[in-house]
């Protein structure tokens, strides 16, 4: 790693000289406005005592404006401000969600460097994806699930082979810099995406390092995605845990892992009907084990469409749900879906997750529940859409036998959406 910084601070250098008299030749101003009505019941599982009962209704509203501008010698930067919050919050502060500069072309063909706040993804984002999650989502919004933001601040280098169908790309993300304190944390990758007619295999390496180098989180994993006809589409991606933390007592190591495997087949057919299915499958802590046996996420993104839109923000978050099956049980999770456009500004989905707890304690059965997600969008134009969204969860033996078996209750919700882009 320290010979890949080396490198970066070099090609940071040489994009600071490089750009230095730049002058812009075309500037962009465009956004988008989400509006979502929320409502969500018994998402603790438990029966409330009082007059105020379960469920929860918010309106939330998430706004963003950018400002891009194309400038000379290859130089391009954009800057994208966001406002998140729910109705009547009174915190309505105004943050940066994007500002980075890019050069492209540096030095040589294909060698581009990306310095500032950007998103970064590898992947389906099972490893990184968004810097955002439950414990530092944007201030103002209680729906850290459907929050906008994802970007890093990090330093990037992308070079596309021009011989072979390559792309390398290596960062480095400031995740958090606490001054006069030993608790900073880094965030380094290294993405290698290959691309052949019908089939993509994209090996990648990814180092958290926290707890002022005490503790280092390896994650390195592949996914490969297939297409053997234009209508079947197949997917899977495998990833594995090491290092140690240091900063806890017996050094234990990482030893967790995830595999998510997933297919999809469109019909040539009226309404176009699209049938998938996944099976994802994430590792438990086991009692007898002093090591960190269990998936230990790093900063994933689209958490829900493998577990549920219930599932995640109820089960799976930090701090915030009833229970963490995610960051100790582990979990299988089978999922099934139909997709239909019933006319052409139309579209309908439907999903079926189940989920199952792998380690659970003496006496918890490991039948977690079943999640049904109801999708509904309608493309009013080409810059307005509404949706709605309904969802219900049927609580299995596991839940029952954490809450009670006469205090169990099912958790469900209905969220309406407006969106336009500018």
């Amino acid at each position: 790693m320290k010979k890949l910084m080396t490198i970066l601070a070099a090609i940071m250098l040489v994009g600071l000289v490089v750009p230095a008299f730049s002058a812009v030749e075309n500037v962009k101003v465009g956004g988008d406005i989400v509006v979502k009505g929320i409502y969500r019941n018994n998402f603790d599982f438990t029966k409330k005592i009082g007059a105020n009962g379960d469920g929860e209704s918010y309106l939330y509203t998430g706004a963003r404006v950018y400002v891009s501008a194309e400038l000379s010698d290859n130089v391009s930067a954009l800057v994208r401000f966001i406002n998140e919050r729910d109705w009547s919050f009174t915190g309505r502060s105004i943050d940066i969600d994007l500002a980075y500069v890019k050069v492209s072309d540096l030095v040589v063909p294909g060698l581009n460097l990306t310095v500032g706040r950007q998103e970064i993804q590898i992947g389906d984002g099972l490893v990184v994806g968004s810097l955002y999650n439950a414990a530092n989502a944007a201030a103002g919004s209680r729906y850290y699930d459907y929050g906008l933001q994802k970007a890093f601040d990090a330093i990037k280098v992308d070079y596309a082979f021009t011989a072979a169908p390559v792309t390398v790309t290596a960062f480095k993300a400031k995740i958090s810099e606490l001054y006069n304190m030993p608790q900073d944390s880094d965030l380094y990758g290294l993405d290698v995406p290959i691309k052949a007619e019908n089939v993509a295999v994209n090996p990648y390496y990814v180092r958290y390092i926290s707890q002022n180098g005490k503790a280092t989180l390896d994650t390195a994993g592949i996914r490969a995605t297939w297409n053997p006809m234009e209508a079947l589409a197949l997917s899977g991606e495998y990833a594995k845990q090491f290092g140690s933390n240091k900063a806890a007592a017996g050094n234990p190591d990482y030893q967790g892992w995830a595999l998510v495997l997933g297919a999809s087949y469109k019909f040539d057919t009226n309404m176009a009907p699209v049938i998938s299915a996944m099976y994802a499958d994430f590792s438990g802590q086991k009692a007898t084990s002093t090591d960190v046996k269990q998936w230990v996420p790093v900063f994933p993104s689209n958490i829900a469409s493998r577990v549920g839109k219930i599932a995640y923000p109820a089960l799976f978050s930090d701090g915030e749900g009833a229970f963490d099956i995610g960051g100790g049980s582990g979990v299988r999770v089978l999922k099934l879906g139909l997709g239909l456009q019933p006319a052409e500004k139309i579209g309908l989905s439907l999903d079926w997750f189940n989920l199952t707890a792998k380690e659970t304690p003496a006496g918890v059965k490991d039948s977690v529940g079943n999640e049904i997600d109801l999708g509904m969008t309608y493309q009013y134009s080409e810059d307005l859409s509404f949706g709605l969204d309904l969802g219900y969860f049927i609580t299995g033996k596991y839940i029952e036998n954490t809450v009670g078996n006469t205090n169990d209750k099912n958790a469900w919700q209905a969220i309406a959406t407006m969106r336009v882009a500018f």
